[in-house]
């Protein structure tokens, strides 16, 4: 009798398990849509999690993107494994400049289950900023690139490096700078950090500027070609010599304006010195006193420089538009303007202006309005402004708040050291993509 219960027991119950798992009702997975981060002109990183299969186990899972609301699998997706739990999506393939929708999805055997939508816009800049680092004991400085605060060393140390322009054409990357070989810096160009000599290796050479236009590549600077040094423009590595090689003459900065190639620097005799543009090659005198431009930058048919003019015994940072120049500073301390850009109607200058402290302070005039960036009482400059929509961004080195300079990058006039390897570092220049 016990036995025939025991048998009755075990058939009850393996029926009523076949009924329950025949009848159970498999449904849509349950998927959330993670937060869209490291956006990029081209990439960004997705995700999501699967927080309930439905019933039945997930077969694939992962995010789909288009440019229009609601993307299915059927467009642009991923397949990021399997069952439930969180996942990491690469999203691939996008167009500067666009706004995209994701949504992460989860498939099992009832169907193919969305999470909430988020749109994105594919408008990332990317900050360079470039210069160097060194250590202490009179270490060699290595040249540097920042992308977006993450430093990539171009030199190894053995020799004294230096970069102080940069810009970015397509996915290649132009820094220019010097590194040493025996007493003498040479001009060089990295390319994606392959480094390139422009100048003779027995001449005294440095690259301060780089512009891409098309296929060719200008790079301004320059080289002791005889005793004085000369005004240089590199194109495509061939050199031109822009300057008299009786004179001594240096250029800091080119810009190329559809067939037009702007250079800036200066050119100077017994005479006295006298500040420079070469459209073309050919020399335009500003003003006949002493100044020196440092950076040039084109907008429409106006011609901007950037420089410092030396007038009743004070020098005055001074921007020039088309020739006509206007002083910044006041004459009170020693001032100079390295970088000048137009966005708009207004007009972005930094450099530095030697203030009542007797330490020259890092300033950017925005329509000729002064606004101080760095520390007072301890050495700052600022040495190049970038303008991407309503943020103005500002390299330069300043105090770092213990006991030396750092390299600094300031946004909308709020300062991030940059990190470094070594102890001391700087920057020279920045550019944006």
């Amino acid at each position: 009798m016990k036995k025939l219960s025991l048998i009755l027991l075990v058939a009850v119950i393996f029926f009523s398990c076949k009924k329950d798992s025949t009848n159970r009702t498999t449904s849509l997975p349950t998927v959330i849509t993670a937060t869209v981060t490291a956006i990029t002109s081209s990439t960004a990183t997705s995700g999501g999690t699967v927080t309930d299969d439905g019933g039945d186990t997930v077969t694939v899972r992962g995010v789909c993107w288009n440019t229009t609301a609601n993307p299915v699998i059927t467009g642009n997706h991923t397949a990021d494994g399997i069952g439930t739990g969180s996942f990491t999506s690469a999203v691939t393939g996008l167009n500067p400049s666009t706004v995209y929708y994701i949504r992460a999805y989860a498939t099992n055997s009832a169907g193919t289950a969305y999470g909430n939508e988020v749109m994105i816009n594919s408008s990332q800049t990317d900050i360079y900023v470039v210069g160097g680092q060194y250590g202490l004991g009179g270490a060699n400085s290595k040249a540097t690139v920042w992308k977006n605060g993450v430093a990539t060393i171009l030199t190894d140390g053995t020799n004294n490096a230096s970069a102080f322009g940069g810009c970015v054409s397509g996915t290649d990357v132009y820094i220019v700078g010097f590194e040493t070989s025996g007493f003498n810096p040479i001009a060089t160009i990295w390319k994606n950090g392959v480094p390139t000599h422009l100048s003779n290796p027995s001449h005294d050479a440095k690259a301060k500027s780089v512009f891409v236009s098309g296929t060719d590549v200008y790079v301004a600077g320059y080289e002791e070609t005889g005793q004085p040094y000369t005004a240089m423009l590199w194109k495509n590595g061939v050199a031109t010599t822009l300057t008299s090689t009786s004179n001594n003459g240096q250029a800091y900065s080119v810009y190329v304006s559809g067939t037009d190639v702007y250079v800036t620097g200066f050119e100077s005799n017994s005479s006295g010195s006298t500040g420079k543009v070469w459209k073309n090659g050919v020399a335009i005198n500003y003003t006949t006193d002493p100044f020196s431009g440092k950076s040039v930058f084109v907008s429409g048919s106006d011609v901007y420089m950037a420089g410092y003019q030396y007038q009743g015994g004070n020098y005055y940072a001074t921007v020039w538009k088309n020739g006509v120049g206007t002083h910044l500073s006041n004459g009170s301390g020693e001032a100079e303007a390295r970088s000048v850009i137009v966005s708009g109607t207004d007009v972005y200058v930094v450099g530095y202006e030697n203030l009542t402290s007797g330490h020259p302070t890092g300033t950017l005039w925005k329509n000729g309005i002064a606004t101080r960036l760095t520390a007072t009482g301890y050495d700052g400059y600022c040495q190049e402004v970038c303008v991407v929509g309503s943020d103005v961004y500002v390299a330069g080195q300043d105090y770092n708040g213990s006991s030396y300079t750092s390299a600094k990058l300031y946004k909308n006039g709020v300062a991030t050291i940059l990190p470094v390897i070594e102890v001391y570092s700087f920057a020279n220049s920045m550019f944006v993509k």
